[in-house]
């Protein structure tokens, strides 16, 4: 029914020889959305705040 392309866990995170830059790539995405995430809310919060004072 499924076709896997690896046997085990280990050899999923190893990826023979690979996996340490794909998980290092996959790491480093996902901090920078984290990051981009948060600073962008921190902007959005400042400019409502500005506009509240406007008004």
């Amino acid at each position: 029914m499924f076709n896997f392309a690896f046997n085990s866990f280990y050899e999923a995170i190893y990826m023979n020889g690979h996996g340490i830059y794909v998980w290092s790539v996959l790491f480093i995405v996902f901090f920078s959305l984290l990051v981009f995430f948060t600073v962008y809310r921190y902007k959005i919060k400042k400019i409502k705040e500005k506009l509240d004072e406007l008004n």
